[in-house]
């Protein structure tokens, strides 16, 4: 085989592997849109260095907002409320831009925790009639354990409406 012969196969061969490559499999791709925010759990790393929305919050709960979430009646309990963007605002629409995540930890006295929970703007479609809204269950190191638009059985998106004039934040204007 001369090179000229070789050299022209090689050219097709890598030609055929760039087409082939540049066609991608669409039934694998995931239907969000260029506005959506899809957390991980490496979105919730290091999330006590955040900046927090508020002073802890120890024993029950002062606005009477939490009813019985968060254990909101229990005097032992200290809730912390960290925002990952501490200049997080929302807009003239009255949302916070996607992106957006608050995480809740609940101590005990003794310093152990009692639940990390979490809300992420995610926008796009998402979650359309509570603002993009998903709601998460961390475990303490940040770790995802649940997520869903409909987090114990829409029992977050059914709390928080009482704060859409905040765009579903209790504690951060």
């Amino acid at each position: 085989m001369t090179t000229r012969t070789a050299f022209t196969r090689l050219s097709f061969l890598l030609c055929f592997a760039i087409a082939v490559s540049a066609c991608s499999d669409d039934d694998n791709t995931t239907n969000t849109t260029p506005e959506e925010f899809t957390a991980q759990s490496s979105n919730f790393a290091g999330f006590r260095s955040w900046a927090q929305t508020i002073t802890p919050q120890h024993g029950p709960d002062p606005g009477g907002f939490l009813h019985d979430a968060h254990a909101a009646n229990d005097d032992n309990m200290t809730r912390y409320i960290y925002v990952n963007n501490a200049s997080a605002t929302r807009n003239s629409s009255g949302n916070y831009p996607n992106g957006t995540i608050f995480v809740k930890e609940m101590k005990m006295s003794d310093g152990s925790s009692a639940g990390v929970l979490a809300m992420v703007k995610r926008g796009g479609s998402f979650n359309s009639g509570n603002r993009g809204w998903e709601w998460f269950m961390l475990d303490s190191a940040g770790t995802i354990q649940d997520r869903s638009a409909t987090l114990m059985n829409g029992l977050c998106n059914g709390c928080h409406v009482a704060a859409s004039a905040k765009d579903f934040a209790f504690t951060k204007n």
